[in-house]
C-alpha cells in the first residue's frame, strides 16, 4: 500500500489538475457528507490551502504551479540550452525537439522509473515557493542512470531496440531520448562549459586574442564533452553559425579545408553545414498560414545569408563530402522556392480576376490574394538570393512576368473603377487595394502612393456628387 504522504501527494496533484469549481464541489460533498473516512480525510488534507486560493482566485492564492510542473521543468534544466521548437534533422547532434519530451517524461514516470519519479513527487514541501531544483537534482540522477543502462541493453538487442522506438513513438524519439541521456549523464561538464561560454557568440569572440579559442581547445582536450556537442553548445549561443567555421581555422591553424576536414576541429563546420540542411528542411515543411509563410521567407533569408557567408568563410569544394551536402541543400531550397516562382504569375492574375477572356470575377477571394502576396514576395526575395539558389532564370522571369501582369491588370482595374457600369463597385474597389499593394511589393512605395491617391480621387466623385 503507498504511503501516506505518497498518496496525499498524489491526491494534491490530481486535485490541483482539476479547475477551482470542481475542487470547491468535490470538497463540499466531502464535508456534507457527516462521516468521513481515511479517503475522505486524505483528500481533504490533499485539498488544504487550495479551498482558500480558489476563494481568493488570483494565480498566486492558488498555489502558484503544481509541484508535479515545476519538478518536470527543474528536470529538464540541463537540457534548456539545447531545445528547439521543430524537428531536428539526423545530422544536427545537441538539438532537442520541446515537443517530444512529454511523451519521454511519461515514459519515464510509468516505465523507466516509477518508484524514483514516485519518491520525488512524495517530496512535494506544499510551498509554493519552494524550489524544485534540489529534489529534481536527485531525479535526474537515479532517471539518467536507469536511461543510460536502458540504452545499453537495447544497444546490443536489436529487437530489444526496436520494441522501445516503437514504444517511444518512432525513431525521432529514441534519438531525443539518446541525447538527452547524453546531457544527463555529463551535466556538470556540460554547466561547466556552458557557464564559461559567452552569452552571445559574435565574430568579435574568435579575433585575436580568444578565450572563446582557448576555452574550446582545453574542453577538446580534455575530451569530456563530445565534439560536436561543442559545437552544437556554441551554436545556440550565435546568431551566425558561420562563426564556428572561423573557430575551426583558428583552433586548427589553417583555412585549408581538407586539413580542417581530417583534423580534430571537424565537427564545428559540420554544425554550420547542419545549420543550412535545417534551414532547408524548415522551409520545405512550412504550411500556409501566415506564420509559417513568414518563417519561410524567415528561413530562405537565412538560408542565403549563412551559405553566402560560409563560402566565403571556408570554400569547401576539395572536400567532397562537404561540398555534395551544400550541393544537396541548394538543390533542395531550389526546388522548394521553384515552386513558387512558377505560380507567382498565375496567382497574381487570379486574384485580381482576371482570367484567360479577360473577364471579372465577381468576389474578392482573400486566400488567393494570401497565395499571391507569398508567391511575391518569394519572388523578390530569390532575386536578393540568386547567389545561393540555382533559380537566376527562373526567378528574372517570374519577375519580369509578375511585374508585366501588374502593370496590366492595375491598368485595367482603374480603367473600371472609372466605369459607372461595373457591376459590384466594391468588390472592385477590393481588386484594386489589392493590386496598390501588389505594387508596393514589386515597384516601390512610391509608385503604389500615385496608384492609391488616383483611386481615392475615383472612389470620393461619387460620395461628392451625393452631397
Amino acid at each position: 500500500m503507498p504511503e501516506a504522504g505518497l498518496l496525499t501527494s498524489k491526491v494534491r496533484t490530481y486535485m490541483e489538475s482539476l479547475s477551482p469549481t470542481a475542487r470547491a464541489m468535490l470538497v463540499r460533498t466531502l464535508r456534507a457528507s457527516g462521516s468521513l473516512d481515511r479517503s475522505s480525510e486524505i483528500i481533504l488534507e490533499a485539498a488544504q490551502g487550495l479551498e482558500l486560493a480558489d476563494d481568493v482566485g488570483s494565480p498566486a492564492s492558488r498555489g502558484g504551479e503544481p509541484w508535479s510542473v515545476r519538478l518536470e521543468r527543474a528536470f529538464f534544466a540541463p537540457a534548456e540550452p539545447f531545445l528547439v521548437d521543430d524537428d531536428p534533422i539526423d545530422r544536427l547532434p545537441g538539438r532537442l525537439s520541446r515537443h517530444r519530451l512529454p511523451t519521454i517524461w511519461n515514459w519515464i514516470r510509468r516505465d523507466l522509473a516509477a518508484p524514483v519519479w514516485e519518491r520525488a513527487l512524495a517530496a512535494d514541501p506544499h510551498d509554493p515557493s519552494a524550489d524544485a531544483l534540489p529534489i529534481a537534482r536527485g531525479l535526474r540522477r537515479d532517471v539518467g542512470a536507469a536511461m543510460v543502462a536502458k540504452l545499453r541493453e537495447v544497444g546490443s538487442d536489436p529487437k530489444a531496440r526496436q520494441k522501445l522506438v516503437g514504444h517511444l513513438g518512432g525513431e525521432a524519439f529514441y534519438r531525443c531520448l539518446s541525447d538527452l541521456a547524453y546531457v544527463l549523464q555529463n551535466e556538470a561538464a556540460f554547466a561547466d562549459f556552458l557557464g564559461r561560454l559567452p552569452r552571445v557568440i559574435t565574430a568579435f569572440d574568435v579575433a585575436e586574442p580568444s578565450r572563446l579559442v582557448d576555452l574550446v581547445r582545453t574542453t577538446v582536450d580534455q575530451a569530456v564533452i563530445a565534439n560536436d556537442w561543442i559545437a552544437a553548445s556554441i551554436l545556440a549561443r550565435t546568431s551566425n553559425p558561420v562563426v564556428l567555421a572561423h573557430l575551426a581555422c583558428r583552433l586548427g591553424g589553417t583555412t585549408d579545408p581538407r586539413l580542417i576536414a581530417s583534423g580534430r576541429f571537424a565537427s564545428l563546420v559540420e554544425a554550420v553545414i547542419a545549420s543550412i540542411e535545417q534551414h532547408v528542411h524548415r522551409a520545405a515543411s512550412r504550411g500556409t498560414d501566415p506564420e509559417a509563410r513568414e518563417g519561410f521567407l524567415a528561413d530562405m533569408r537565412a538560408y542565403h545569408e549563412v551559405t553566402r557567408n560560409f563560402e566565403l568563410a571556408l570554400p569547401v569544394e576539395s572536400v567532397s563530402a562537404w561540398f555534395r551536402r551544400l550541393g544537396a541543400a541548394r538543390a533542395a531550397m531550389s526546388e522548394v522556392v521553384s515552386k513558387q516562382l512558377e505560380a507567382a504569375p498565375g496567382l497574381v492574375r487570379r486574384t485580381l480576376r482576371v482570367d484567360n477572356n479577360g473577364g471579372w470575377s465577381d468576389r474578392f477571394d482573400a486566400a488567393d490574394f494570401a497565395d499571391a502576396e507569398f508567391a511575391v514576395r518569394v519572388t523578390l526575395e530569390a532575386r536578393l538570393a540568386v547567389d545561393s539558389l540555382a533559380v537566376n532564370d527562373l526567378a528574372l522571369r517570374a519577375r519580369k512576368q509578375v511585374e508585366s501582369t501588374l502593370e496590366l491588370v492595375s491598368g485595367r482595374l482603374m480603367t473600371a473603377l472609372k466605369s459607372p457600369t461595373v457591376h459590384d463597385r466594391t468588390v472592385l474597389i477590393e481588386a484594386v487595394d489589392g493590386a496598390i499593394r501588389l505594387c508596393g511589393l514589386v515597384f516601390g512605395e512610391d509608385y503604389a502612393a500615385t496608384l492609391r491617391k488616383s483611386r481615392d480621387l475615383v472612389v470620393q466623385k461619387p460620395a461628392r456628387a451625393a452631397v
